[in-house]
């Protein structure tokens, strides 16, 4: 059960745990936690979403659309890392 709930993306995995822990655990987030060693966090809130039906969304996965500066100005990118190599030693002496 560890590898099929490493393999499916966090709400899929949380709803995974929730199912199985009302099943065999009877809604026992620290019963789950010991039997399956998955987190009590996830596990809580996987229980809560499926009580609920609203899905929790991640600050990373909230904010994670915006571009890498590298993306953004490939040009300053670019001169920071001829800067940066100029200012490097292959092999330093002392």
């Amino acid at each position: 059960m560890r590898l099929a709930a490493s393999k499916i993306n966090a709400l899929e995995r949380r709803g995974f745990q929730a199912q199985m822990t009302l099943k065999c655990c009877q809604g026992g987030a620290r019963l789950a936690q010991t039997v399956f060693g998955w987190g009590r966090e996830n596990i809580q809130l996987g229980l809560t979403e499926k009580r609920t039906g609203i899905i929790s969304v991640g600050l990373q996965s909230a904010f994670s659309t915006a571009k890498r500066s590298q993306e953004k100005q490939p040009l300053v990118a670019l001169s920071l890392g001829q800067i940066a190599e100029s200012h490097s030693q292959q092999d330093p002496t002392f």
